[in-house]
């Protein structure tokens, strides 16, 4: 192949008739339209790779959105049905507590009448240990034994009966304390019970609480996250078409230099 020469002699040799110059002038202007041609091809086939490019690259930002969301959903369902559970568990508590308060209010009712039980029990024993003790005083008395009967008229219960009824109602009023004891443990138990479960029941509130607050902040910053992927999502292609302006632009300052 022949190389090319900047020498005038070999390019123009001898002196060109104006139809031969019109000719090369021609030819000339045939190889420029071509190279336009061959380069707006160029930059046809370019624009295209560079926009398949960016729906590429916007489809595996939006894949990859659409897979964050998806694990993100996935958690706060599960978060969700984890607080269903506590919720569930709460009712339960709360179900469990108002058995628990009806219980009590039937064991302070038993209790309240056995306290008046009690009370009649000790005040028959005070009236019988007062006569009990009347009937000593008069055993040792018998002198005023003998003229209260004849001024007054009237038997005196016979003291071993009098005694024996004494010992049962005793033997009675020990056996109510007992209980009465033994029922007032188990109100204290319950009322412990109780309150640790009033307390269970605060703590679980406390922590639905902190998770649904947790949760609408997480949905808060998704909804950010989102807003912001999107606006970087649409930034590529207003700067792809800021820069093909600016190259045909370029294209045109060189046609024109062409001509010139």
């Amino acid at each position: 192949m022949k190389e090319p020469t900047n020498n005038l002699d070999d390019i123009v040799p001898g002196r060109l008739t104006s139809a031969e110059l019109r000719a090369m002038a021609l030819r000339q202007q045939q190889q420029i339209d071509s190279q336009h041609q061959l380069l707006a091809t160029k930059e046809q086939r370019l624009r295209f790779l560079k926009s398949q490019e960016v729906r590429n690259a916007v489809a595996s930002a939006e894949g990859e959105r659409l897979r964050r969301l998806r694990e993100r959903v996935e958690a706060q369902e599960s978060k969700l049905r984890r607080l269903r559970a506590l919720r569930g568990q709460v009712d339960l508590q709360k179900t469990y507590n108002v058995t628990l308060s009806n219980d009590l209010d039937s064991i302070r009712a038993l209790f309240s009448e056995k306290e008046k039980e009690l009370s009649l029990a000790v005040a028959k024993v005070e009236a019988l240990t007062r006569q009990l003790e009347d009937l000593r005083r008069d055993r040792r008395c018998p002198i005023n034994l003998l003229s209260n009967g004849n001024n007054n008229g009237n038997a005196q219960p016979l003291p071993p009966q009098a005694s024996r009824e004494l010992e049962k109602l005793r033997r009675e009023l020990v056996y109510r304390n007992q209980l009465s004891l033994q029922q007032d443990a188990r109100l204290h138990l319950q009322r412990e019970a109780l309150q640790q479960r009033q307390a269970e029941l605060r703590s679980v509130d406390q922590r639905i609480y902190e998770l649904q607050t947790r949760l609408q902040r997480k949905k808060a910053a998704n909804i950010q996250n989102n807003a912001q992927n999107q606006n970087q999502l649409h930034i590529p292609p207003l700067e792809l078409h800021q820069q093909q302006q600016q190259h045909q632009q370029q294209l045109k300052l060189e046609r024109m230099s062409c001509d010139l």
